[in-house]
């Protein structure tokens, strides 16, 4: 995947720049900010997006956002390279990888749960500990509620899935009674 790949590098150009000044999280929080302010002005997004508005342009309408915001130069310089490369619309793939790669050097983990109802905080609590003992790491609980798992829960951790859903057991039992 070319996008993928490319998010990656400049996700990781970025954390490195963060970790060399020591503000990787404040680096991370301020491309986080920078989304949300495009995310709040679509007039902006198509400025810094589109093919038929010339660099200055679009770096004028930057360095006049990012005036205000206070951002720290190398989060400004990284955005108004993006701008100046022409690859604005990678930023939401590198703001995935950044966020990713900076809570994997804090040794957080972001877990994603599949439940048939909302799980109370006490079973919250007591998931979140066994995945952390396994892990080693912090965990962050990112619950789904899925009326399709029927019962049990569905944890996708990183690449790895762990499935204890009656529906996975239903039709395990459906393939057995097959098999003969």
């Amino acid at each position: 995947m070319i996008g993928g790949s490319l998010a990656r590098r400049y996700a990781r150009a970025l954390r490195d720049i963060g970790r060399e000044d020591r503000q990787v999280r404040r680096v991370l929080s301020e491309v986080e900010e920078f989304t949300r302010i495009l995310d709040a002005s679509p007039g902006l997004r198509e400025v810094l997006e589109a093919g038929h508005v010339n660099r200055p342009d679009k770096q004028a309408a930057l360095d006049a956002v990012l005036s205000r915001a206070g951002f720290l130069p190398s989060t400004k310089s990284f955005l108004s390279l993006l701008v100046d490369k022409g690859r604005m619309n990678v930023l939401l793939p590198i703001l995935g990888e950044l966020r990713r790669m900076v809570e994997e050097l804090e040794g957080i983990e972001r877990v994603e749960v599949s439940v048939p109802a909302p799980m109370s905080s006490a079973q919250k609590d007591l998931l979140k500990g066994v995945l952390e003992r396994r892990t080693g790491k912090q965990v962050v609980l990112e619950e789904t509620v899925d009326p399709a798992v029927l019962g049990g829960f569905v944890v996708r951790m990183g690449s790895t899935v762990y499935d204890g859903s009656a529906r996975t057991q239903i039709r395990q039992i459906r393939e057995n009674l097959q098999k003969g």
